[in-house]
């Protein structure tokens, strides 16, 4: 059995995988997840409290709710990356890399050898669901989902070499970037969007999966989940995350007292 078996479905079948950004540091949350449809999360351990077991118990979630987990690691230490991916993550994404000879390593400890340097063990958690060693090898080396994000000007300096690198995947971090060139969260900025449109156009001509975030707008007019999903579709993204679990609840919480409050002036 695939660790990525809903993705491979999105992709067959729409040509994109969709999911969600996970912070709090609770497995029925993943499970919750997995169950509403999502095909993959994406567990943040660079900026939530989650500690190495609790990351565990979280891929253990997603796997009880049928779908995959991916996670974000704040570097791209080797053993970080090595066992977070022998606990059974279906793959990561490392923040801050900023060189090509960075993100090679990244896939250096992802991919088993000759290919890469990471180590081998018959007995981890990833392997559960193969019936051998062999077949979770090839799985590994063929499948898993090794991403990076682009969110400094090194990157951007450095984006080809970091796309010729062997990573399957880049995320661009327009958050990151807007700070980083001077323009503080400033998103919309034409030199941040000029940026970033040319780490996209790169990204998909060169053949690496491209993964966005995008937050959930309400109100009149504003786009729907599809919409959204679509016009990155057309610009050759194939995962979409929508929103984060915090977002997600603060939303929920505020329409419901958003309701309350001027007949009951609360």
């Amino acid at each position: 059995m695939s660790h990525t078996k809903r993705i491979d479905k999105a992709l067959q079948t729409r040509g994109f995988a969709v999911g969600t950004f996970l912070s709090f540091n609770s497995p029925d949350v993943a499970e919750f997840a997995g169950h509403a449809g999502f095909d993959f999360i994406l567990l943040d351990a660079e900026h939530s409290t989650f500690s190495f077991e609790g990351s565990v118990e979280m891929i253990r979630a997603a796997t009880a709710g049928g779908t995959s987990a991916v996670v974000r690691l704040p570097s791209s230490e080797h053993s970080g990356i090595t066992k977070i991916l022998d606990a059974g993550a279906a793959g990561v994404l490392i923040s801050s890399v900023r060189t090509g000879e960075e993100a090679r390593r990244v896939v250096q400890a992802a991919k088993y050898g000759p290919a890469g340097k990471r180590g081998f063990t018959p007995s981890m958690r990833a392997m559960d669901s193969f019936k051998n060693h062999k077949d979770y090898r090839e799985w590994s080396d063929n499948n898993l989902l090794i991403w990076v994000i682009i969110e400094n000007e090194e990157a951007l300096e450095n984006i080809e070499d970091i796309l010729d690198s062997g990573i399957t995947g880049i995320m661009p971090g327009p958050y990151d970037l807007s700070m980083a060139m001077g323009y503080e969260g400033d998103t919309a900025h034409k030199e941040v969007v000029k940026a970033l449109d040319r780490v996209i156009d790169l990204a998909v001509r060169k053949g690496v999966d491209l993964a966005v975030f995008s937050e959930v707008p309400e109100g009149e007019g504003a786009l729907t989940p599809y919409e959204i999903a679509m016009s990155w579709k057309k610009r050759g993204a194939r995962f979409v995350h929508f929103s984060t679990d915090r977002m997600i609840m603060a939303s929920g919480y505020g329409k419901i007292l958003d309701g309350l409050k001027e007949p009951l002036d609360v």
